[in-house]
This record gives C-alpha cells, structure tokens and sequence, in this order.
C-alpha cells in the first residue's frame, strides 16, 4: 500500500504539473478523437473494449469486465499541430510547438465474479490552442460613410482554450452478458482570446472596432458518462455510451484598446478600457455505439460511430462586459456591454474503425491500426482561424508490450497518430466587418502516445 499511494501521488503531481492550470498544455484542435495510447493506436474504437483506463471516460461500464485487482494508469500525449491560414492580405502557420496532455486512472475490481468495479480518473478531452501574426482589415459601417476599409496592421490573434475532467466511476455487472457504468466528477473550464474585433450585435454592431485581450479564470462545472456492454457472444461485444455536455460561466478580465487607425481613435485621449467579462461556455454531450469481435486468436476489428452535437453547444458564443474604467467608453457604449460571435455548427458523426493483432496469438504483444473519418462541424461563413475544428481523416498505429518475470506487472503502451484535413474555403464571412471573408484554412497535426500500465 505504501508503494501504491506514493504510484498515485506521482501520478498526480505530473497530471497537475502539465495541465492547463500551469498553461503547459492544451488540446491541439477543438475534441480529441481519442485519449491514451491504446484507444489511439486503433482509429479512437474503445466503447466495446475493455482493456484501458480512459474507459471511465468513454465507457464505464467496461470496468467490470477488466482485470482482477488494483491496475493503475498513466499515459501522456504529445501533439505538434500544423495549421495554415490565408487571406487576401496574406498567409501565417499558426505557432508551432509541442503540447504535452496527460492521463491517468486507477480501476480495482475486486475479485473475477466481482458484480462492482471502481474508477478514478483525469483527463483532458478537449481545448485548442492557436497564435497567429496577421494583416488586419476589416470594414466599418458608420451613419455617413458606408463599408470604410479599416486596418490595424499586423497583429496578433491568439486562443487558449483547455477542458478538464476528474471523474469517479462505479461499474455493475447485471448478469454474465451485461453491465452498466456510471462515471461523474467536476469539470474545469478556461479561455482566453486576443484579436481584433468588431462589435456583432446591438447598436454598435459593425461600426465599432477595437483590440480585445480577454482571459477568463478556471471556472467549475461537472460531466458524467452512462454506459453499458453487451456480450453477443464468447468474441464480440456491444458498447453503448453518453457523455454529457458541460457547461459553465466563464469569468475574467478583458482589455480594450482603441487604436489610433480606428474611426476616431486619434480623438480618444486615453483610448483604453478594463472590464470585467462573463461568458457562457459548453462543450458538447455526445453518443456512441461500438462493436468489438475477435477473429481466431489473433485478430479483433472494431466500429465506433459517434455523434457530437456541436449544434447545441457551438450556436453562438455571447459574452458581458461590466465595470468598464473608462467613463468615456461607458457614456458611449453603456455601463454593460452585451455581444455575441455567431457560430452556427452542426452536429456531426464521427466513424472510426480499429484492427489489432494479436502476435502468434498472445495478447502479450499487440499490434494496433486504425482510422478515423469526421465530419467537419462549422460552416464555411463562420469558419475562423481561431477555431480550427475542422479535421477529416486521421490515420493511427500503435503497440502494446506485457513485460514477464521480475516486471511481470507492467505493460507498456505506444501510438502515432496524423490528422489530416480538407482546405476549407470562406466565400463571405458572417461575421460582421467581412474579417475573414475569403480566406481559407488547412490543418494538420502530428501524435504521438505513451502510456504505462501497472497491475497489482
């Protein structure tokens, strides 16, 4: 027991030391597809599994069907993404670098006929990081002269979002064929945006234009996960999972700056404002069916096929400006500020396929292949930089090694992963001020997983 709560403790302190409460590592797109290096190696299928710790995540019902005992894991994530914007005013790659995202659980089921098993875990399902160096120009539409062509020069556009779940799960085995699982812990939310923008809405909607750096603080919410698993028979199994939405009130500081090539930015003496922000966020609930069969002794293929309502959750982002410092901004602009960035997604599935190989037929060596096809969420006329949600096609690999003798009890995990998407193009934006009107964006990103596994 010593050893275990010193295993955990270390576990911990790595998971906190590269989350995003230390801005170390964020999500690379908008959700991951998967998480950890044995869902990963095969095209993101885990929902009939029941052979890794991110099923408290994806299917808690699975913990009943896993290994007798305490098994305890850790796994972590690197993401290097590659991501191309262009305007009329130019081209920028976002910034690259590496961003490590880290996993880990512990399941104990107690005995082989065991009705209850149980689960701890932490995970980052979801965020995205973008930094851009671009030309600016939008169009403001004031009383006398219409659609005035308004640029800021180069400047820098910038998101951070990140996404954290710590969940605890309970699984039970109904008879020899079914179980159900439950999962339910606390969510940690947090964004930051720096951009330029134009005012969407009320009345200032399209003739205001402005510098804007706002960062909200880590805000609480909570997600769950209901799941169940059906034998078909002695080498097929059949997932069902739902994974709620998560919602919270996001809370922060947002800084204004006028500048002096804006609409009467050189008549503004002190053309700076400080507010106190407030903004709605969700990320999306989803549904997923998966089947998981063995061939002989040394095959197995799976199907999951997923739907994430990006509807629900990415109609609009609408936020509140209050306490503004600059009493001239507030007789111009009022002492609240209400805005909103349309965004219009729409739900979208997501089929992913898996294929494993048992080595000679020992599940001691696994060898993992897989593929992933996504429908593309966002619109073209909202489709922004910023938000670069809009992989299609990912192709993964991965390996699993049990070790014997003295390291009898470790496994460990490997996966690769390349996402690939189209070059989506923007006709005339939404947006009000036509920022990114005619634009496009391509991504790419670059995975790589590792993961150990220890049973005990």
């Amino acid at each position: 027991m010593h050893k275990l709560r010193i295993f955990v403790i270390y576990l911990l302190i790595i998971f906190w030391q590269c989350t995003p409460f230390n801005n170390k590592s964020y999500g690379s797109g908008v959700m991951l597809d998967s998480m950890g290096p044995v869902s990963s190696g095969r095209g993101g299928t885990n929902i009939a599994h029941s052979d890794n710790g991110v099923l408290i995540h994806d299917n808690p019902a699975a913990l009943v069907n896993m290994a007798t005992g305490k098994t305890a894991y850790f796994g972590l994530e690197f993401a290097y993404p590659d991501i191309k914007y262009r305007d009329p005013q130019g081209s920028d790659y976002s910034k690259h670098e590496i961003i490590t995202l880290p996993t880990f659980s512990l399941i104990y089921k107690k005995e082989d006929d065991s009705k209850f098993a149980f689960g701890i875990g932490g995970y980052i399902p979801a965020g995205f990081k973008t930094e851009y160096h671009l030309d600016h120009k939008t169009k403001i539409d004031l009383p006398i002269l219409r659609n005035i062509p308004v640029s800021f020069g180069d400047q820098l556009y910038r998101t951070e979002t990140s996404f954290i779940k710590l969940l605890f799960s309970t699984s039970y085995k109904v008879n020899d064929k079914l179980s159900l699982g439950f999962s339910f812990g606390p969510a940690f939310h947090k964004g930051e945006i720096e951009a330029p923008f134009t005012q969407q809405t009320g009345p200032a909607a399209g003739k205001l234009s402005f510098l804007a750096d706002m960062s909200t603080k880590d805000n609480f919410g909570y997600s769950y996960t209901f799941g169940a698993q059906y034998k078909l028979g002695k080498k097929a199994v059949l997932g069902i999972s739902y994974i709620s939405e998560s919602r919270a009130t996001l809370r922060g500081d947002a800084d204004i700056l006028v500048p002096k090539s804006a609409p009467g930015g050189r008549l503004l003496l002190t053309p700076f404002a400080e507010y106190d922000i407030k903004a709605n966020f969700e990320w999306p609930r989803s549904i997923g069916v998966g089947i998981a069969q063995e061939l002989g002794k040394s095959h197995r293929l799976s199907l999951d096929v997923l739907w994430i309502d990006w509807a629900s959750a990415y109609d609009r982002l609408d936020f509140e400006l209050t306490d503004g410092d600059n009493q001239l901004f507030n007789r111009l602009l009022g002492n609240t500020v209400n805005d909103e960035i349309p965004l219009d997604w729409n739900g979208s599935f997501s089929f992913r396929f898996g294929y494993e190989y048992f080595y000679k037929g020992d599940k001691s060596k696994v060898f993992r292949f897989g593929y992933l096809y996504d429908d593309n969420p966002i619109p073209a006329n909202t489709l922004v930089p910023i938000i670069p949600g809009i992989i299609k096609h990912i192709f993964s690999i991965g390996y699993s090694h049990k070790w014997h003798n003295k390291w009898d009890k470790w496994t460990t995990h490997m996966a690769a992963k390349l996402d690939i998407s189209h070059d989506e193009k923007v006709g005339k934006s939404k947006l009000v001020g036509d920022d990114f009107s005619n634009s496009s964006l391509k991504a790419k990103g670059y995975f790589f997983f590792m993961g150990m596994e220890y049973s005990f």
